[in-house]
C-alpha cells in the first residue's frame, strides 16, 4: 500500500489506511476518516469521476437493503437464473416462459429465501414439469392409437381381412349416397340390356354410356376406340363396369357395421396397453417420491432458517435487556 505523501493532505491521510483509487496511483482518503468528506468536496485531488465513486461508496453504507419480509424475498431471487436442474430440462416444443411463469409461481407460494431453498424450489418445479409431461405423453399415445390407419388396422382384423384386401382410412367414412345411386343405375340397366350395342347403348343405357363417354374422354380416346381396347370390346366394358359397381354395393352394405367397428376400437384405444400402463405408472411413482422429498427437504430448510432467527431476535433482546 502507498503511504501518503507530506503536507496538510498526507496529514490527514494517516488518520486511515491509504487506499489507491481506480489506476490514477493517487491516495484515496479513508471513508472513515472524519475529514475524508472535507477533503471530497474540496477535490483537491480527485477528479469528477473519483468524486462520484467515492460519493456512491459513501451512499452505499447508509443502505440497509429491504427490511420487509416481501422485499427480502423479491431481492432474493433478483439474479436467479435457471439452475443446474432446469437448465437442460425444457424440449425443444415445449416453451420456456411457461416454465418461467411456473417456477416464479412456486418461489412465491413457497416463500423461498436464500440459495438452498431457491434450489429446493426449483426441484419441486422440474417435477412438477415433469408431471405434466407424462399426461401430455400419454395423450400423445392415446392419440397415435387411435388415428385413422391405426383404427382401420383394428377393424381389418376384427373382420379377419388379410393384406390383399384391408380396410382403409377412407373406409371409415358413411358411403357416398350419390356413388350408390349410380351403381344401382348401372346394375338395373345391364341386367335389362338384351344386346349391347354402341348405336343403341345412349337410349338403353344412359348410365352405362355416359360413364364410357367420361372414360374415352379421359384417355383421350373416342368411345368407340375406347370400347375397342377392352378385353371382348364393348360388353367387355359393360361386364367390368357391372362388376364394380356390384362390387361397390357389397362395400356400401358391408359399411354400417364397418363405422361400428371402428367406433369400437377407437373405444378400445382409449385404454394403453398394460405394459404401457404400468411404465407411466412406475414413473408416475418415482416423480411422486421425488416431489414429496422436494417439499419435505424444503420444509425442513425453512424451519431451520425460522429457528436462527427466532434464536437471533432472542439473543439480541437479552443483550439489550442486560444493557438497561
Amino acid at each position: 500500500m502507498r503511504r501518503a505523501g507530506s503536507g496538510e493532505h498526507g496529514k490527514r491521510a494517516k488518520a486511515g489506511p491509504a487506499r489507491q483509487l481506480g489506476g490514477t496511483g493517487r491516495p484515496m482518503p479513508s471513508l472513515g476518516d472524519p475529514t475524508s468528506k472535507h477533503d471530497l468536496e474540496e477535490g483537491g485531488f480527485m477528479s469528477t469521476t473519483e468524486q462520484r465513486r467515492a460519493t456512491n461508496r459513501l451512499n452505499a453504507l447508509n443502505s440497509t437493503g429491504p427490511t420487509s419480509d416481501a422485499g427480502k424475498l423479491k431481492s432474493s431471487r433478483n439474479a436467479t437464473r435457471h439452475g443446474l436442474l432446469s437448465n437442460r430440462l425444457l424440449l425443444e416444443a415445449e416453451d420456456p416462459a411457461e416454465f418461467d411463469a411456473l417456477l416464479l409461481e412456486l418461489q412465491s407460494s413457497l416463500r423461498a429465501v436464500g440459495s438452498l431453498e431457491l434450489a429446493l424450489v426449483e426441484r419441486v418445479a422440474v417435477n412438477l414439469w415433469r408431471q405434466r409431461r407424462l399426461v401430455t405423453a400419454e395423450t400423445a399415445a392415446i392419440s397415435l392409437a387411435r388415428q385413422e390407419h391405426k383404427t382401420a388396422e383394428g377393424v381389418s382384423e376384427e373382420l379377419k381381412r388379410g393384406y390383399s384386401n384391408p380396410i382403409k382410412s377412407e373406409d371409415l367414412k358413411p358411403f357416398d349416397k350419390e356413388q350408390i345411386r349410380f351403381c344401382k343405375a348401372v346394375q338395373a340397366e345391364a341386367e335389362a340390356l338384351d344386346e349391347i350395342k354402341l348405336e343403341t347403348l345412349p337410349k338403353l343405357a344412359p348410365t352405362i354410356f355416359g360413364q364410357l363417354e367420361s372414360d374415352a374422354e379421359e384417355d383421350g380416346e373416342s368411345v368407340a376406340e375406347h370400347a375397342a381396347s377392352h378385353d371382348k370390346g364393348l360388353t367387355g366394358y359393360v361386364g367390368a363396369l357391372l362388376s364394380w359397381a356390384e362390387e361397390q354395393l357389397r362395400e356400401a352394405d358391408l359399411r354400417p357395421r364397418i363405422l361400428a367397428l371402428a367406433e369400437h376400437v377407437r373405444a378400445c384405444n382409449l385404454v394403453l396397453p398394460a405394459a404401457t400402463i404400468e411404465c407411466l405408472s412406475r414413473y408416475q411413482t418415482t416423480l411422486d417420491n421425488q416431489l414429496y422429498k422436494a417439499l419435505r427437504a424444503l420444509r425442513e430448510a425453512q424451519e431451520s432458517r425460522l429457528k436462527m432467527l427466532d434464536g437471533g431476535r432472542d439473543a439480541g433482546a437479552g443483550t439489550a435487556s442486560e444493557a438497561a
